[in-house]
């Protein structure tokens, strides 16, 4: 499950990004085994983006198939870019159905599933879906990829999407199964017995790269004025920007993607505070995408001006979640965009990536003089519900020499404070992010320090407030500037909240 730890005040410039509902990890089950019995088909359809030239629809009252699609052995028949197909798990808490369709290597698909209705994405009385995929291989079904939840997570309808690998006769299995069953009784669903309406549709399609705001890359694009150009559209109805979709995929070893992106000047309002572009990474591996890219996998931004110039960086595949790209950039500008293997990588049978691209604006930006301790610059409080939340976006232009320090109230009856802040793992070239939760005497209390690094975020989580104290201070350093990496910002969300049971 995609973590969520509330870095900031980030809003989509796209398709809108909701907050997080129930979810759910872990999972897996043998693709050649039995499910439960079926019921009768429901209404069904999955929600639409710009993404995929297929859709999922109804395929009539009653359902298309009859529930003997109970192992990849005896699974319905689905065609890829067909309306899809509507179903039903019946038990929910045991229930597997199985589809299989042809396909063939090298194909960019959207496996998608409806179950949630569109008032409430994340509505417990409907089923939270998950998506296995399976390729043949030497007779035997393989797991190659998997999806719980959407990314970005506007939704507990799974949507996958994957670069086909081969496979004997070409021949895939995917299995929609319900969260609980998935994990096999462990934590992390919503309950089963809250679920009143069993019916999902599922439908796979291949990915239309002359669709708006999506691009697939084009080679040559191994040097700077070969860049595949990425794409921006506007939805009609919203007027907001999409989300861009990019993929590609490693022809080798040392190839290396480069894109050209220019944020459009009408993507973001910025309110007085810095755009921001961001590139977030489709996470690899039979858990996640299916690439076999799952190690060594670097990213970086540069000027078009001097594409020598680092001015972001990432490895994304150095932690079990992917790093993110979310730089301060000027709004109407050409940046590139690369996409490499780290030296010494090994290629893979199937390396690829998915990344989403767009435009936002930043936390409110610090706005000092926050260099003295017993000068910290106080922060805007945030209502979050029973939850009073800071955010800022700042910089450490002289690390490790150069610190920050802030103030946040401590409203009457909060009892724990929480601490979320990006740095190397969004890019930046700060090393070694460091917070402070500072209470009496300027001292940290208790559980109250944190450090980032390439493989682990900085978050601190409900950290107890000593009684009594009515105001913390939030001390903001780094250990070093990485030489090849130009920003020095950070981005970080407090969040101050009463006790979990009062």
């Amino acid at each position: 499950m995609r973590r969520n730890v509330l870095l900031g005040l980030i809003i989509s410039s796209g398709l809108s990004v909701l907050a997080a509902g129930a979810g759910c990890s872990g999972g897996g089950s043998d693709p050649t085994g039995g499910g439960g019995e079926g019921g009768q088909g429901g209404a069904g359809g999955a929600s639409q983006s710009s993404s995929s030239s297929s859709s999922v629809a109804q395929s009539g009252s009653g359902g298309s198939t009859a529930d003997s699609n109970i192992s990849c052995d005896t699974a319905a028949e689905l065609f890829l870019d067909d309306p899809g197909l509507q179903d039903t798990l019946d038990p929910i808490d045991a229930d597997e159905d199985f589809y299989k369709f042809k396909g063939a290597k090298g194909q960019a698909i959207l496996i998608s599933t409806d179950a949630k209705p569109p008032q409430d994405e994340f509505d417990n009385t409907y089923p939270d879906l998950v998506l296995t995929l399976y390729k043949k291989q030497g007779g035997q079904w393989v797991q190659i990829a998997e999806n719980d939840d959407p990314y970005p997570r506007s939704s507990n309808d799974s949507a996958l999407y994957t670069i086909l690998p081969a496979s004997d006769d070409d021949e895939y299995c995917m299995r929609v199964t319900e969260c609980n069953v998935w994990v096999g009784g462990a934590p992390g669903c919503a309950p089963s017995a809250d679920i009143t309406t069993y019916d999902y549709a599922v439908g796979a399609g291949i990915l239309d790269a002359s669709l708006e705001s999506i691009a697939a890359e084009t080679e040559p694009n191994d040097a700077a004025e070969q860049a595949t150009a990425v794409e921006y559209s506007k939805n009609p109805q919203s007027g907001n920007y999409y989300l861009s979709l990019q993929w590609g995929g490693y022809s080798s070893a040392t190839d290396v993607d480069i894109w050209k992106f220019n944020v459009p000047a009408d993507a973001v309002t910025v309110m007085g505070d810095r755009p921001v572009c961001n590139f977030d990474f489709y996470a690899g591996g039979t858990a996640g995408s299916g690439s076999t890219a799952t190690s060594g996998v670097i990213a970086y931004v540069t000027t078009a001006a001097d594409p020598t110039k680092k001015i972001a960086q990432v490895d994304v595949t150095a932690a079990a979640t992917p790093s993110q790209i979310a730089v301060p950039c000027e709004l109407g500008t050409d940046y590139l965009f690369f996409m490499t293997r780290k030296t010494g990588s090994t290629a893979g049978e199937n390396d690829f990536y998915f990344v989403n691209h767009g435009g936002t604006g930043s936390n409110p930006l610090e706005a000092g003089p926050n260099d003295a301790i017993d000068m910290p610059e106080a922060l805007k409080a945030t209502p979050n519900g029973t939850t009073t939340s800071y955010f800022v976006d700042g910089d450490l232009d002289a690390a490790p020499t150069d610190i920050d320090y802030y103030s946040v109230d401590v409203p009457a009856g909060s009892a724990t404070i929480s601490v979320a802040c990006g740095g190397q793992r969004s890019g930046s070239g700060l090393r070694g992010l460091k917070v402070s939760v500072l209470g009496a005497n300027d001292m940290p209390i208790t559980g109250g320090i944190g450090t980032e690094s390439e493989t682990k975020d900085l978050f601190l989580q409900d950290v107890n407030i000593p009684a009594g104290v009515t105001s913390l201070k939030v001390k903001i350093e780094a250990s070093s500037q990485d030489a090849e990496v130009a920003s020095t910002f950070y981005r970080c969300g407090m969040h101050v909240a009463p006790p979990a049971n009062p």
